[in-house]
């Protein structure tokens, strides 16, 4: 198996905040939106990972789709979803650890794609990723 097959597993995690959202049967229209959005992210992330071809088109969407979930799910769990100050700090302690593990993702891939670090790294922002978008359906 690829290195990199690894990665395309723990892509997987994505499915615990889909399953949240389902568990909590809201028909709030913002979480509505961030679920079909990280539904996406998650055929995109999996597909990528599955192949992973450096660089290529799915690569971008993959990266480009992460990058608006980050931003999209970040501004609802901070600005608009009413949680306590306590959840909000924790998410703002996820978000900083989520960038940081993102850095040294890319840091490690550029020097050696699907070396040990790289995997490392990437598989702890899935999973810590896929607890931070649970806030936003809890």
């Amino acid at each position: 198996m690829s290195n990199c097959l690894y990665l395309s597993i723990s892509s997987l995690f994505l499915f615990f905040p889909i399953f949240v959202y389902i568990y909590n049967e809201r028909t709030d229209i913002y979480e509505t939106a961030l679920v079909l959005l990280l539904l996406s992210n998650l055929g995109l992330s999996f597909t990528f990972w599955t192949i992973s071809v450096e660089n290529s088109l799915l690569h971008f969407y993959d990266g480009l789709f992460a990058k608006i979930s980050y931003i999209l799910f970040s501004i609802y769990i901070l600005f608009i979803k009413p949680l306590e100050y306590e959840i909000k700090l924790f998410a703002l302690v996820l978000l900083c650890l989520i960038t940081t593990l993102f850095y040294y993702s890319n840091h490690y891939s550029k020097q050696t794609w699907c070396s040990n670090h790289h995997l490392m790294c990437h598989s702890l922002f899935h999973f810590l990723v896929s607890i931070g978008c649970s806030i936003a359906f809890i």
